[in-house]
């Protein structure tokens, strides 16, 4: 019961994610004075000099002041602005309210307002044909301020001949770091003494992906891979210890590649909320792998930490990876060869979400910070209780990237990811699943026969 509830809370919150997402809640409309807007301070854009909560706190604590929020903009250029940063409009009343530049802006021109033709609905009308008081259309919460037809535009756009490589590449990238992650599985196995051919490991790697497409997180990879090992091995602990080591040895990866495309992510982790968050936990995302490499190398140091633990539940988590790490203790090597193996599975991830940037033609933003975008993005699949990771992928990279490349293109980043990996990439595991053969299943010998026909005359 307790594993439904779960299940469905995950599939709840990414339902929830989508919902934030294309349904906005609040906005409307707001009346503005026309002889008004084309004033010095109409317009407002948010200042990219603001720091967000953590920087907020930091300077308050030091007693520092505060920049504006808030830099004035014309009508000339509040929709240039309107590309990199949240713009601003000064209504009936001087409020300044956020409004949606979609709405009103044709390339870097602000060219339509809105006119009430009855009470409560409005039709958009060119600037130039604007009457005394006109309306602009407000941006209301919404936690990607993107609309569907901004996706579809984008979508529309697309020039295929630079898509297709790209997309291409992002797949062949991502499909080197699957490779990777067999021959991790299966070095972890033989420190177990279980020696499994690497083709049958790869097929059972893809079969396990076509399940993982309608199960949260990696439970269907995970089950699936311990069922089949387990099933020819007769050695389901072991098994099971490969597959444990293997989750906190992921894990190190991931931090690993974070901590180093950090210091070259300096735009995104600055200013936003939620990068500024994200650079604030430097220091615990490097205790927690220092903490993560010992519990690997040294994992008898940290029995006399059960004690300290709480509640039985999480003490038995503990003893769990303490014990499986123990299994390796004295094969070191093997420990190293498979961190390196999931920090270049990592790495490939974070080059597929490249590679699907320039299939889109992303401009405004560096290399660099699409691989941290891409690296944080795993890790939050990894925390947040979502469905295959769906909608908190999309999430963080809009949230990272979205204030440079615009909403729409960072959505899609992020989105063109949950296709690869679940379609060309896992589809075919259901496909191996039917061709291949049972493993444990052989012809029947002469010798077979033999053996049968003494039998029953016996």
């Amino acid at each position: 019961m307790k594993r439904a509830l779960v299940l469905f809370l995950k599939f709840a919150v990414t339902i929830g994610i989508f919902v934030g997402i294309f349904l906005e809640f609040g906005g409307g409309f707001a009346p503005v004075d026309m002889a008004a807007l084309r004033g010095p301070d109409a317009f407002a854009v948010a200042n990219p000099a603001y720091p967000g909560i953590v920087g907020r706190l930091r300077a308050r604590l030091a007693g520092r002041a505060l920049p504006p929020p808030r830099l004035p903009a014309t009508l000339a250029d509040v929709c240039k602005q309107a590309t990199e940063h949240p713009v601003f409009v000064r209504a009936a009343g001087s409020e300044l309210r956020r409004f949606k530049p979609l709405r009103h802006c044709t390339g870097s021109e602000f060219s339509t307002v809105y006119r009430e033709v009855r009470p409560g609905e409005f039709e958009p009308v060119p600037l130039a044909d604007a009457p005394p008081v006109a309306f602009v259309r407000l941006q209301g919460f919404q936690l990607v301020p993107a609309e569907l037809s901004e996706l579809w535009a984008e979508v529309r756009g697309l020039k295929f001949a630079v898509f297709v490589p790209w997309f291409l590449a992002a797949m062949g990238i991502k499909l080197l770091g699957i490779f990777a992650n067999v021959w991790r599985w299966q070095i972890l196995l033989q420190g177990q003494g279980i020696d499994m051919k690497y083709g049958f490991l790869n097929s059972t790697y893809f079969i396990g992906r076509y399940f993982g497409i309608v199960t949260p997180s990696t439970m269907g990879l995970d089950a699936w891979r311990l069922y089949e090992t387990a099933r020819l091995t007769r050695r389901p602990i072991e098994c099971a210890t490969a597959l444990a080591v293997e989750r906190v040895i992921g894990l190190v990866g991931l931090l690993v590649v974070i901590l180093f495309f950090m210091p070259f992510a300096g735009r995104i982790t600055q200013g936003e909320s939620f990068g500024e968050m994200i650079g604030a936990l430097k220091v615990p995302l490097a205790g927690t792998l220092v903490f993560g490499l010992l519990v690997l190398l040294q994992p008898t140091w940290f029995r006399g930490v059960l004690r300290l633990v709480p509640t039985a539940r999480v003490k038995r988590l503990v003893a769990n990876v303490i014990d499986s790490a123990t299994a390796y203790a004295n094969r070191r090597p093997t420990l190293l060869l498979a961190l390196a193996l999931a920090v270049f599975g990592q790495i490939t991830t974070t080059l597929m979400y490249f590679c699907n940037a320039m299939s889109l033609a992303t401009t405004g933003v560096h290399t660099t910070e699409v691989l941290f975008a891409s690296a944080v993005m795993t890790l939050g699949t990894f925390v947040a209780p979502s469905a295959s990771g769906e909608g908190v992928r999309e999430l963080v990279f809009v949230w990272l990237l979205g204030s440079k490349a615009g909403a729409a293109k960072a959505f899609l980043i992020g989105n063109l990811g949950f296709w690869i990996e679940k379609v060309p990439l896992s589809i075919p595991g259901g496909i191996i699943l039917l061709l291949r053969k049972d493993p444990t299943l052989r012809a029947v010998t002469r010798e077979d026969l033999a053996r049968v026909t003494q039998r029953e005359r016996a």
